[in-house]
């Protein structure tokens, strides 16, 4: 019980808090979930605020945790592959010596000279915020996990349908599984299935067609929450001033963070791809 969380022999985990946070303009938005379901938001300057404040046993990051001495990460590689249409959402991380230039100029230099390839102005953007989750991630490698939203949207896209009558009305905006199809054909497919069961994909993700900027992007991301039992309400409190696109990676972030604690976490790379970062402690993205 030292993480917080309360296991029971062959049943669910019972009391599992989980954090999970998100970048945004002014500071990070954070989304709790008690047990899977949503518990309440938060927004704060600083990303130790955030931390240092919450009792989750695991906290899911939407930032890079783990940096190399040279070349890129094995991580990132496997996360582009699996995002499809998204795969440009994923930015490739460059080595720890770039990030301690404060010159885009200089920075971008050590990155060709390390990687053979130049540093994007997206990537350095976040320098001040990747620096900050990295200060933590030294403090406390084992409760921090990084997580890539799109990683996760696309997990949860993947996951088979118990319900389709429920999943139709859910899914705001329709995906590529019921595209053209109308209710009736849709609950037809599905108990061709057998026993009302739709089959499980064959891929463990399934990248979603819109971006999360635009208006079908972020139904289709809140519906796949909900779907996933995470209700978001409409008033955050002090994550009211948040744009809606963060508020919904933190939730992503979160339901992976939950997956964790419960021993359904899956991470990218899989298999023996994962490398180390330069404090010796594994790279890999979670979903």
């Amino acid at each position: 019980m030292a993480d917080g969380v309360v296991r029971v022999p062959g049943a669910r985990v019972l009391g599992a808090r989980v954090l999970g946070v998100d970048a945004c303009p002014g500071g990070w938005v954070a989304i709790e979930l008690v047990d899977g379901a949503f518990a309440r938001a938060a927004f704060a300057v600083e990303l130790r605020t955030l931390v240092d404040t919450s009792t989750a046993g695991v906290i899911g990051v939407d930032m890079p945790l783990g940096l190399r001495t040279e070349g890129w990460r094995t991580a990132d590689h496997a996360a582009r592959a699996v995002l499809g249409p998204r795969r440009a959402s994923l930015f490739l991380v460059p080595p720890r010596a770039v990030w301690a230039h404060t010159d885009f100029a200089a920075a971008n230099a050590q990155c060709r000279a390390l990687t053979g390839n130049g540093l994007t102005q997206q990537a350095w953007g976040l320098r001040h915020k990747l620096l900050e989750a990295d200060v933590l991630r030294e403090r406390m490698p084992s409760r921090l996990y990084e997580v890539h939203p799109e990683v996760a949207f696309a997990a949860m896209a993947a996951r088979p349908r118990a319900d389709p009558a429920e999943d139709w009305l859910a899914m705001v905006v329709a995906g590529a599984e019921t595209a053209g199809l109308p209710p009736d054909d849709v609950l037809a497919a599905a108990a061709r299935g057998g026993g009302g069961q739709v089959a499980a994909p064959a891929t463990a993700h399934r990248p979603l067609a819109h971006a999360k900027t635009t208006w079908a992007g972020a139904a289709r991301r809140r519906a796949l929450l909900r779907a996933a039992g995470i209700v978001l309400p409409d008033d955050l409190g002090p994550a009211n001033v948040v744009p809606p696109v963060d508020v919904l990676d933190a939730a992503a972030v979160a339901w992976t963070a939950h997956r964790v604690a419960t021993g359904q976490g899956r991470c990218l790379p899989e298999g023996s791809g994962t490398q180390l970062d330069d404090r010796g402690e594994p790279i890999g993205i979670w979903y």
